[in-house]
């Protein structure tokens, strides 16, 4: 089963554009939606205006970085369940210690390919879809 609703935090809009042009490619049926900050992200998804299987968090952004908005994200209850991908240019070596200290966190490095970034994501989106933001 894919993940269908899908959340991007990313501040750049050329990399939010090419990333929602990929998921769109990979299939019509996913609906995805953008935040450019973090901090909006959260009120959104406190708020339960949002309800994303999947979140892929830019880990660079201003004011409010991944870390920030994994730790506040993981201490509200009913979204500590939803898997996150750090989508970053930075190798995974560098956020290593985000990856270990928050569960559910993956990492998937910018590409600048719409060809590596579509087999990428392909791989993340198949596979077990959550049933609830509870």
């Amino acid at each position: 089963m894919k993940y269908k609703n899908i959340l991007l935090v990313n501040d750049n809009t050329d990399d939010a554009e090419i990333f929602v042009s990929v998921l769109n490619a990979i299939s019509h049926e996913i609906r995805s939606s953008v935040e450019e900050s973090a901090l909006e992200a959260l009120k959104k998804l406190k708020d339960s205006k949002i309800c994303p299987d999947i979140i892929f968090l830019d880990y660079n952004m201003p004011y409010f970085d991944g870390s920030g908005f994994l730790k506040l994200l993981r201490d509200i209850k009913g979204l500590r369940k939803i898997p996150i991908v750090l989508y970053s240019r930075n190798s995974g070596i560098m956020l290593q210690d985000e990856i270990d200290k928050f569960k559910r966190v993956k990492f998937l490095k910018k590409h600048g390919s719409f060809k590596k970034l579509f087999e990428s994501l392909q791989k993340i989106i198949i596979g077990k879809k959550r049933e609830d933001c509870t």
